[in-house]
């Protein structure tokens, strides 16, 4: 079976990073934008060539649609719909006095006056808290002196043998060791990774009460690993590992009312369930309440008490708390700006591989900010993120490169970012096809490109696509769809859009 990456449930971290937008438009038909800075032709870093190759045929534009899971019987939902009913029905005034004396209860205060904010794109970041099962590595001078194929023969014997006496000890009902054979399964650690056999193992111990196999439970259903994805299932285990007070679970059941996964969306409930994982000092949950208090959801919005809330996660080394306290000094919200305190915050995160922190690192760098403008190392912290899937740090490499005049990796960056369906690079794919940077002047590929940035709401691609309608460049001539572009694009304040659409109502198609 195919390894692949597998988060938790159990964070949902606020996103803290830049945007670098290459494009300009200010005429009627729209084009790229080169600033002035011109840089030595960068070399290419070791990473992975785009899966797909350039098209150069369109492609259809219809989206896929995915099938949506199928319902839960009647009895598991009747099982389960009164714990669910008690976990969100109260009145927002109940709510808000419940949360004061829950956090009263738990010796936290979460009263505080009501502050402005700026508006933040929120990513959810959920990694898993798994423990695979540890093995001890020899450490006597002998063993330091034996050829390294013996040492991994060795590590690989100890691994199979450690498989072996967990699924004895499983085999015997032992629901500690239930749950350890279903992380192996899980995690391909010692046996090959097996979705199936991992739940069938979770389901064991969760069946005999065990609140961290419910939990997993729950973390199988969330991600539909081994069973159909299912929110309301995911909800259900949660609450079951949750009420016997597994703060895990606890701080899980918070996030899916937040998202409102399975249930409604009620960040009073969230911010009640972060408090109680809390309360028994999970630091997830501590990260989780600095986001409420970061964007005011159940909770006025306050930033000075999001940052205690992320001081509190950093100090246990939180990466992602680290990440956002670097994001909150050097955006100066709550504290005075610094940016020397930003990139050391952003380091401790970096340091542990955290792709935001390495990417607002490459920002620092790229913009000269607390540090000496450097590219090169701009593009070497962005490289670290994007190797690690980040769309916004290979957009940000491709607009370097693009700055360059290194089309062909301008290009190829592009193309990364903008197969990961992230708007701002589909419309840069579509600039670089429009003026033939990268590839030959292709008007086909260009509004193909800029569709599909434009249906994700993309207001200077709605424009663009506006234009090749309105002058018949790769799509047929059709200005009433030109109109309903510049419209789409002019209803989020497109001036240029607006602009045009004025003309064409004036004029009409007759001018042409």
């Amino acid at each position: 079976m195919q390894q692949v990456e597998v988060q938790d449930l159990r964070v949902d971290r606020l996103n803290i990073r830049d945007s670098l937008d290459s494009s300009d438009a200010s005429a009627p038909r729209p084009t790229a934008h080169t600033n002035d800075l011109h840089l030595d032709l960068l070399p290419p870093y070791q990473v992975s060539a785009p899966d797909t190759a350039i098209d150069t045929e369109p492609a259809s534009l219809q989206e896929n649609v995915m099938e949506p899971p199928p319902e839960l019987s009647q009895e598991q939902r009747s099982n389960t719909d009164n714990s669910i009913t008690d976990a969100t029905s109260t009145t927002e005034q109940g709510q808000i006095s419940s949360l004061k004396d829950a956090a009263a209860d738990y010796g936290l205060d979460i009263d505080s006056p009501a502050s402005s904010k700026s508006a933040r794109e929120s990513q959810k970041w959920l990694h898993d808290d798994t423990p695979t099962v540890a093995v001890e590595m020899p450490t006597s001078s002998e063993d330091d002196n034996k050829p390294q194929s013996v040492a991994v023969q060795e590590t690989a014997s100890i691994v199979s043998s450690d498989f072996t006496q967990t699924s004895i000890n499983a085999n015997l009902g032992d629901k500690e060791a239930q749950v350890a054979l279903g992380d192996m399964y899980l995690d391909g650690e010692g046996v090959q990774q097996d979705y199936q056999a991992a739940i069938e193992w979770f389901l064991r111990a969760a069946d005999q009460g065990y609140a961290i196999g419910q939990r997993r439970v729950g973390y199988m259903y969330h991600y539909g690993l081994g069973v159909t994805q299912d929110y309301f299932a995911a909800l259900t285990w949660n609450l079951k590992a949750a009420d016997q007070g597994d703060a895990g679970a606890q701080s899980n059941v918070g996030i899916l009312h937040r998202e409102g996964q399975g249930t409604s969306q009620d960040f009073f409930k969230a911010m009640e369930w972060h408090l109680k994982a809390a309360a028994q000092e999970d630091v997830d949950s501590y990260t989780h309440i600095g986001n409420l208090y970061f964007y005011g959801e159940g909770v006025p919005g306050h930033y000075k008490r999001a940052i205690d809330w992320y001081y509190k996660a950093a100090e246990k080394n939180d990466s992602f708390a680290q990440s956002n306290l670097g994001g909150m000094y050097r955006d100066g919200n709550g504290v005075a700006r610094d940016y020397s305190k930003a990139m050391e915050w952003f380091l401790k995160a970096a340091d542990q591989g955290h792709p935001d922190a390495q990417e607002n690192i490459g920002g620092l760098y790229r913009d000269g900010c607390g540090v000496a403008k450097d590219v090169r190392k701009a593009i070497e912290w962005y490289v670290k993120a994007a190797n690690q899937g980040s769309a916004t740090a290979q957009h940000n490499i491709g607009c370097l490169y693009y700055d360059g005049h290194d089309y062909s990796l301008a290009m190829t960056w592009f193309r990364k970012a903008a197969d990961q369906d992230y708007m701002e690079a589909q419309c840069s794919v579509g600039l670089m096809y429009q003026n033939g940077h990268g590839a030959p002047v292709d008007y086909s590929q260009a509004s193909r490109w800029f569709f599909k940035a434009a249906r994700q709401g993309h207001s200077q691609a709605q424009y663009i696509l506006g234009g090749l309608y309105e002058y018949g460049d790769g799509v047929p001539q059709d200005v009433t769809t030109a109109m309903e572009w510049y419209l789409e694009a002019g209803r989020q304040g497109h001036m240029e859009a607006l602009g045009r659409l004025y003309y064409l109502r004036q004029y009409g198609a007759s001018f042409y």
